[in-house]
């Protein structure tokens, strides 16, 4: 018996002083995260329940959203020229302060995120909404563009 409490002594002692992760570095990582903007753009829904979606980041990096393990992964690198253009539609629809929340069986959105907060998320797909032709447009534009392999 003396020498279990003994090991049990010994082994909180070993593991209290063993080392631990810096809050510091925790702080500078969140920092640097969540003042990067983030374009997405998906659509998804139906039968299944699977959404698909793509996200630009503003240095041309592309990832592509992981549902069933909660990430993202890159996917590929746009062209400098390609990001600048997509970005100047982004300001021209003004998708930033554009309010439309239609979803349906079938959805289609584009969301614009600062870090792990979203800033925007512009979603339609009900029957009964027809969302303007300029915003389907880039929408299709923009996804299959991000989708298509290089």
């Amino acid at each position: 018996m003396q020498q279990i409490l003994s090991l049990l002594i010994f082994s909180s002692i070993f593991l209290s002083c063993s080392s631990t992760k810096s809050s510091s570095d925790t702080v500078v990582k969140n920092k640097t995260n969540n003042s990067e903007m983030k374009y997405c753009v998906g659509r998804g829904g139906g039968f299944t329940g699977d959404f698909e979606e793509y996200m630009l980041l503003e240095n041309g990096k592309v990832y592509k959203r992981d549902f069933v393990y909660e990430r993202d992964v890159f996917y590929k690198q746009l062209s400098a020229l390609d990001t600048e253009y997509f970005l100047t539609k982004i300001d021209e629809l003004s998708l930033y302060g554009e309010d439309i929340n239609k979803p349906g069986n079938m959805s289609y959105y584009l969301e614009i995120r600062q870090g792990n907060n979203t800033i925007n998320k512009i979603i339609w797909g009900a029957h009964s909404y027809y969302p303007p032709k300029q915003l389907e447009a880039f929408h299709k534009e923009f996804f299959e563009k991000l989708k298509q392999q290089d």
